[in-house]
């Protein structure tokens, strides 16, 4: 299972509970959660088990609070789908873009290319 997957189930998570998370709280869920599983509700971190989505998000809360905005509305099953339409409107990355980086951003920018290139 991809980090988006995972990333996208939090993300719809924190919106059923009528929230939304910023991009700085976002980037703590991807560092938090590199190299982890989702196996339904539970995400399994390596080296440090399992927990449910719900569980992580009440902590993620406790953690950084003034990254969680309430929605005006509560979650509904569309808003899901927004997800990856807004993954669909990100901007491709070109060779130019690629250029202006050495070591490993660059070596993520190729893969972050690479992958918008397959997921299109």
């Amino acid at each position: 299972m991809s980090t988006e997957q995972i990333e996208d189930a939090v993300i719809s998570a924190a919106r059923a509970r009528g929230f939304q998370i910023n991009s700085a709280v976002m980037q703590t869920v991807a560092i938090d959660l590199a190299g982890s599983s989702l196996d339904g509700t539970m995400i399994t971190i390596p080296h440090k088990g399992t927990m449910s989505i719900k569980d992580y998000l009440a902590d993620l809360h406790a953690r950084a609070p003034s990254g969680f905005s309430r929605l005006q509305q509560p979650a509904k099953p569309e808003d899901e789908r927004t997800v990856s339409q807004m993954r669909r409107r990100r901007p491709t990355i070109t060779a130019d873009d690629i250029a202006k980086y050495t070591g490993v951003t660059r070596t993520h920018m190729t893969e972050l290319a690479a992958s918008r290139s397959t997921n299109r």
